[in-house]
């Protein structure tokens, strides 16, 4: 398939900094003299963003000059822009854990909750990530096995969660826009990829079998350069597509400089960021346009380690409150006494 739904692919530069950060675990050295190591531990996260459209080319509008002339409203794409990322509970392994991310097909409660609160944002899912540690780039072998950085595990569990958009989009076109990001975690290099359509479909069918590495095997033969097989390479299941970067609205990087998760591996807020809040609360002036809170508040991470603690009217109306501070709504959006008193007796102010 040489091209999917999405042209172009916006990354949110601060939500992979700090998705990356999480996957290095420092370990302590068991003797004296010996230096600190550093370990990876894989990573999966679901990416939260907008799906909108532009202008293929930056260029300058041309003016039409007769009705027969093409309108200029032609040259438009899809692109999708990452704007907060969610990472769900995970075991550390030296793979990834989507045991908690698969189970959004099931609307477990967690990830109905995490959904509910991104659509409150006006964000939706729009694609997934995840790291590897192994050298996947290394032509050295003798083969084409390392040369490409998602496997056939990885195509398989990114088909299974695009099916579970498709479920619940309005229609199969916008489910189907969905990629996949696969970073390497040591230096944090990122590539952008959109699954083939066929590749979904063999997964829905449940054609695919077990593989290794980048090759999968498949319960039935297929079609490959017309010949019969029971052996996929996962390159025929990508589609390349151009990955920029840019500063999520919900990534909380204006006010979380150290790009530090502000919740617990539970799923729960941080000591040091319930501290930040209580702070922020405790300054917070209704009457400045620019003031920590709402900083703090734009991080959908924090959100969503306030949801489970907050009345839901009282959620909806904070998460209303901070949608339009993160567009740039500033002007008369305050948050009230009783909410203030509210935020700081769940977090033990």
């Amino acid at each position: 398939q040489p091209e999917g739904p999405i042209t172009r692919v916006y990354m949110c530069a601060s939500s992979a900094e700090r998705f990356q950060s999480n996957c290095l675990v420092t370990k302590k050295p068991k003797k004296k003299g010996e230096k600190a190591t550093t370990a990876v531990q894989n990573r999966a996260a679901l990416l939260l963003g907008t799906t909108n459209r532009e202008r293929v080319d930056a260029k300058p509008v041309k003016v039409r000059t007769s009705l027969s002339s093409s309108p200029a409203d032609r040259d438009y794409c899809n692109v999708i822009k990452v704007h907060a990322l969610y990472e769900p509970p995970q075991t550390p392994s030296s793979t990834y854990d989507c045991k908690e991310l698969m189970k959004w097909s099931d609307q477990s409660p967690t990830m109905k909750r995490v959904i509910n609160l991104a659509s409150q944002l006006g964000l939706e899912p729009v694609g997934w990530i995840f790291t590897y540690d192994k050298p996947r780039h290394d032509e050295k072998k003798g083969d084409d096995n390392g040369a490409l950085p998602v496997w056939g595990s990885d195509v398989k569990t990114g088909a299974s969660l695009q099916i579970s958009k498709m479920k619940n989009a309005k229609d199969r076109a916008e489910g189907a826009k969905f990629i996949t990001l696969a970073m390497d975690a040591r230096v944090g290099a990122t590539e952008a990829f959109q699954l083939s359509d066929v590749s979904v479909q063999m997964v829905a069918e449940n054609i695919l079998g077990d593989g290794v590495e980048r090759h999968l095997s498949t319960k039935i033969p297929i079609m490959v350069d017309s010949k019969q097989t029971k052996k996929l390479d996962t390159v025929l299941c990508l589609v390349n597509t151009a990955m920029l970067t840019h500063e999520g609205m919900h990534s909380g990087s204006s006010s979380n400089t150290k790009k530090v998760n502000p919740l617990k591996k539970n799923g729960t807020l941080t000591i040091k960021t319930k501290k930040r809040l209580l702070d922020a609360l405790n300054k917070y002036d209704a009457t400045k346009t620019s003031n920590n809170l709402f900083e703090i508040l734009s991080d959908f991470n924090v959100l969503v380690g306030l949801d489970p603690v907050l009345p839901p009217t009282d959620m909806s109306e904070i998460c209303r409150l901070v949608k339009k501070w993160a567009r740039g709504q500033r002007r008369g959006t305050f948050m009230d006494e009783k909410r203030i008193l509210l935020l700081k007796s769940v977090l033990g102010g």
